[in-house]
């Protein structure tokens, strides 16, 4: 779905540390992290992305996908440093509409990288 949207790079995180290794090496233009991930939760992700001892990139912006039935989560990703949490499923137009936003929030260049961790 990303490189329908016109994304030229995705790179894909299996674990939180390893998306941390990867915002830190690769500098995508925003991560997509699921809150839905066996071993570690997406905000534990967010929180690591945004502790500046950890990553060079605390200014990363993220989107959270969540499920929307979870309201607790709004407050729990704010609090964590998500810029946005999108509801799971996600349709291709809204995702598209919520990558613009925050790349264009960053005036970042015409080619795209995104960090996918789930």
């Amino acid at each position: 779905m990303l490189h329908g949207l016109g994304v030229a790079d995705v790179f894909d995180s299996g674990d939180g540390e390893e998306a941390v290794v990867l915002a830190n090496t690769c500098r995508p233009d925003v991560a997509l992290i699921d809150y839905d991930f066996g071993h570690a939760s997406g905000l534990d992700v967010v929180r690591g992305l945004r502790d500046h001892s950890l990553t060079h990139a605390p200014d990363l912006p993220v989107l959270l996908l969540a499920p929307v039935d979870l309201p607790y989560l709004v407050d729990g990703a704010a609090e964590a440093g998500a810029n946005a949490i999108l509801p799971k499923p996600i349709n291709a137009s809204t995702l598209g509409a919520s990558l613009e936003t925050v790349i264009n929030a960053r005036r970042v260049s015409e080619d795209r990288a995104i960090l996918a961790f789930h």
